[in-house]
């Protein structure tokens, strides 16, 4: 297996703990992303170990269906999760958060393994493609929304 990294980053006008808190909640992500439904699978609060039920796009497929477990949760510094993709596996999903000047600087990472051959591909056509549009328009949509609340 071959692993694949990849990160986008975003500045926003907010102040580190309402970032965090509105990032780490899976709940409110369908806000800022196209096509997806998130419910939690238990009442338990947002923490390690907690678990979604969640269903998106992934390139034209609609409706592609994730167990989410959230893996780090370390306010207000850092989130992450794990998706369990049924034909990619684990893809791990991390928010770091870091105070800048007037605002916050969100670097999200995604990593997943993969076949060499379908690594190769996921590098050279479907990253740029696709995924990589998608996280632009996501983090886009996220800045618009947390600078408008």
């Amino acid at each position: 297996m071959t692993t694949v990294s990849r990160s986008v980053q975003l500045f926003v006008h907010k102040s580190l703990q309402s970032t965090f808190e509105y990032v780490s909640n899976l709940e409110l992500h369908p806000e800022w992303n196209d096509g997806l439904h998130i419910e939690a699978l238990t009442s338990d609060p947002i923490g390690v170990g907690k678990e979604y039920a969640s269903r998106g796009k992934v390139a034209v497929q609609e409706n592609r269906p994730n167990i989410v477990r959230i893996s780090q949760y370390d306010p207000p510094r850092l989130f992450a999760f794990i998706a369990r993709d049924p034909n990619f596996g684990a893809v791990s999903h991390e928010f770091r958060f870091s105070t800048q000047d007037d605002g916050v600087l969100i670097t999200r990472t995604m990593v997943v393994n993969l076949n060499p051959v379908v690594a190769l591909l996921f590098r050279f056509l479907i990253y740029p493609s696709i995924g990589q549009p998608s996280m632009l328009k996501s983090f886009a949509d996220l800045k618009k929304r947390l600078e408008s609340m």
